[in-house]
């Protein structure tokens, strides 16, 4: 496991882990922020559920380990519950950059207390990068993808019956980390990217990103549980094309989430 007993410590909404220069956190009683990650000057914020605060109510929330649950009820026309689970583990990167890395995945579940409902939720992630690439592990093999970001980008579900996980590769300014963020087709709705130039940033031109993943369909019905996941590792740039790839393919061998 990447959290060790030595750099995590934990309460009872949320926990702090250490990382060399890196320090992440969570508050599970602030979804929409997810996890920060705090290095010098930059910080980046990733797995944070897009969730309307005027409607939000935190009920319930508790820590085991490097596992952090929070549980929510939107009391708005929607009336969902949702439930996100925001681990630490090191299942996504091989053993030889487990030093060089940190990993987290968000597995969200959402349902509504209605008959009928709009059940669409959003995972967004918000950093600064110097670049920004795709990639997608599909047919046990990993592709990049040769085509250059735009300004606004949105990628759709792919469907079929094999399942394919697609990358999102960011290089982070100031320091020698890439930032991949991965969905799997068949939890994935689709998603949308923007990115704006960084005012005042030193260094290579750096470019704000906010990737929105957006998972469940718009109508969902009651007592039907859906579940999705995101996961995102932070590793060496100087090894980036060995660890996305085995990191995708690992996420791609997962077995299907139990509804």
């Amino acid at each position: 496991m990447s959290a060790s007993e030595d750099n995590l410590r934990a309460n009872g909404l949320g926990w702090t882990h250490k990382f060399g220069s890196l320090t992440t956190q969570l508050d599970l009683e602030e979804p929409g922020s997810g996890i920060f990650i705090n290095s010098g000057d930059s910080l980046i914020s990733i797995l944070g559920i897009c969730l309307p605060k005027q409607a939000l109510a935190f009920s319930d929330g508790w820590v085991r380990g490097s596992d952090a649950t929070g549980v929510y009820t939107i009391n708005d026309a929607r009336e969902l519950k949702i439930s996100g689970l925001w681990r630490l583990q090191g299942t996504w990167v091989p053993k030889k950059d487990r030093d060089n890395s940190i990993t987290a995945e968000l597995i969200l579940s959402s349902e509504t207390l209605r008959e009928k409902s709009d059940g669409a939720l959003a995972v967004e992630c918000s950093f600064l990068a110097t670049s920004a690439r795709t990639g997608s592990w599909s047919t046990n093999s990993f592709h990049w993808e040769q085509d250059s970001l735009g300004p606004s980008e949105y990628w759709s579900q792919k469907t079929g019956q094999t399942v394919t996980v697609q990358g999102f590769i960011f290089q982070l300014p100031g320091c020698e980390h890439t930032l991949a963020l991965f969905t799997r087709s068949d939890e994935i709705h689709h998603t949308a990217m923007t990115s704006t130039p960084a005012v005042g940033s030193d260094g290579p031109a750096a470019y704000k990103h906010v990737l929105k993943n957006y998972f469940f369909p718009t109508i969902i019905e009651k007592g039907v549980l859906h579940r999705g996941r995101i996961v995102a590792v932070l590793g060496p740039s100087q090894s980036e094309k060995d660890w996305c790839a085995a990191a995708a393919k690992a996420f791609a061998h997962q077995p299907p989430l139990l509804q």
